[in-house]
């Protein structure tokens, strides 16, 4: 259980469009230089650098949400009826007499002039209603990530931030460059926490919604 959770927390490859969070941190970090570096009279530009920087990060965390949602199995087109039945929880009796009589109606349907696919997507969709979506094994009309790499990228960016900050503590040295890594690794460090949290209740949120929707 602890393997798996781990193994969650660090499939790092799961999260999506990287490169818009790349340009969200690069954006930040020629702002957050040039402010430090050269502390610019007009602050407008440097505002607009960093709503920028902050505007692409919300963007991000939109889109990586929304790569991350898949339609659930029994609300895709189905063309298989032994996919579709073997879905539905309901005992194995039940499911070979509903598989047989699903294929004798597809049957039926081909002797009236459907082509073989034709005449199996009509059968199924004939049973894709309230009582049988409610035998289904899975509910939900969406199925969600569980998120959890958002930590994994939240602790390696809090653990380098600290890194950072005790090499400038036993060396007694500052830098810039260490001063930028270090503030914008702990800041994104915990809004990946954060927006494993937001994430979380809009899941709850979006499903409650949906169920309702369905029911």
């Amino acid at each position: 259980m602890r393997s798996t959770l781990l193994r969650k927390i660090f499939s790092l490859g799961e999260l999506r469009y990287g490169w818009l969070l790349a340009i969200s941190v690069a954006v930040c970090v020629v702002a957050f230089y040039v402010d430090e570096q050269w502390n610019p009279r007009e602050q407008l530009w440097l505002s607009l650098f960093y709503f920028a920087s902050f505007l692409l990060a919300v963007l991000w965390g939109g889109a990586n949400y929304v790569g991350h949602i898949r339609v659930n199995a029994m609300y895709r087109k189905q063309h298989d009826i032994a996919a579709y039945v073997n879905q539905l929880a309901i005992s194995a009796e039940d499911k070979t007499e509903l598989r047989n009589y699903l294929e004798d109606y597809a049957a039926d349907l081909e002797r009236q002039g459907r082509t073989k696919e034709e005449a199996k997507r009509e059968a199924v969709s004939q049973f894709k209603v309230k009582e049988f979506l409610s035998m289904s094994k899975h509910t939900r009309p969406f199925e969600s990530h569980g998120h959890h790499y958002l930590i994994g990228y939240a602790a390696i960016a809090l653990a380098a931030a600290a890194a950072a900050a005790l090499i400038e503590v036993l060396t007694d040295s500052f830098s810039l460059p260490g001063l930028i890594a270090t503030t914008l690794l702990t800041v994104y460090g915990i809004c990946f926490i954060g927006l494993f949290a937001l994430y979380k209740l809009v899941d709850k949120f979006l499903y409650k919604k949906l169920q309702d929707y369905f029911s």
